[in-house]
């Protein structure tokens, strides 16, 4: 019985020397954070580097081993990155909760963790102006839907230079849902910032089309183009045109020649493109 006791002690003491060492070196990425804050150039741009962070968590997991579960180890750095974003000046995030319950805000809480201020909005302009005027530094807004009576992402194709942008999805990890349990809530990122390349990502590009063109005929004309479009997240009518947001397998940036296949040197049916941002692929359970 002595000799068992023992060895708990010994294996005790093991974790204790461990979680020293993860102390320790928890410490220490915080000071290498500082000094790549201090190495840059003092500007008003956040420390926010969605790509970044993606191929983080990304490597990690393509190297994990053992039984520690995948979700914990993302939830981990997640908590750790989130900690430190706000490093280099005051960091604030604007979510927007149009009901109690929607879980954007547990949403939020899981991607940054529980250090940063979380101010809720009514509606999904409300966090664009919030962060376009840089009230606050990031803002969550609810993914496009069809039947959306108030298109939030149409702000941001007004070609303003102070306009956000999407740079990531939550969550970063994306599991099953459970049963007996609502689906779990998903929602864009939004920064004045573009979004990263990452070599596995997703662009949304607003184009502006005269006549309607039916999806079929849309993705035809990014087929065309040389551009690979995943799906039509939603078709808004104007007064004599139609915006459809479409999503892009693959980083597409607002100087991409294929951009002006897809215009067709300025004839109809695609009259306008406007890239909104993009965010790097979930990881998927």
């Amino acid at each position: 019985m002595t000799s068992d006791l023992d060895a708990l002690d010994r294996i005790r003491r093991d974790i204790d020397r461990i979680d020293d060492r993860i102390h320790d070196l928890l410490m220490e990425r915080t000071a290498l954070v500082e000094q790549v804050a201090q190495a840059k150039a003092p500007d008003d741009s956040i420390a926010l580097r969605p790509g970044r962070e993606a191929e983080i968590v990304r490597r990690l997991v393509a190297r994990h081993q053992g039984r520690f579960p995948h979700a914990a180890l993302v939830r981990i750095w997640r908590e750790i990155m989130g900690a430190l974003v706000g490093l280099q000046k005051p960091f604030t995030i604007a979510v927007c909760q149009m009901e109690k319950g929607d879980g954007f805000m547990e949403l939020t809480r899981d991607h940054f963790g529980v250090v940063w201020s979380k101010q809720a909005f009514p509606s999904p302009g409300h966090v664009i102006r919030a962060v376009a005027d840089a009230q606050v530094a990031v803002g969550v807004v609810p993914l496009p839907h069809e039947n959306d009576q108030e298109p939030w992402w149409l702000s941001l194709t007004a070609g303003s230079a102070n306009l956000p942008q999407v740079v990531t999805r939550l969550p970063m990890l994306v599991q099953a849902p459970t049963p007996g349990r609502p689906e779990p809530s998903e929602a864009f990122l939004i920064a004045c910032r573009p979004h990263d390349n990452t070599g596995a990502d997703r662009t949304l590009i607003a184009i502006e089309t005269v006549p309607d063109l039916s999806r079929d005929r849309l993705r035809a004309l990014f087929t065309t183009a040389g551009i690979d479009a995943t799906q039509v997240l939603a078709t808004h009518r104007a007064d004599d045109h139609w915006v459809h947001l479409c999503e892009i397998d693959a980083f597409v940036s607002a100087d991409d020649p294929r951009l002006a296949v897809l215009l067709g040197g300025g004839k109809d049916p695609v009259r306008h493109a406007s890239i909104i941002g993009g965010y790097p692929l979930p990881l998927s359970a």
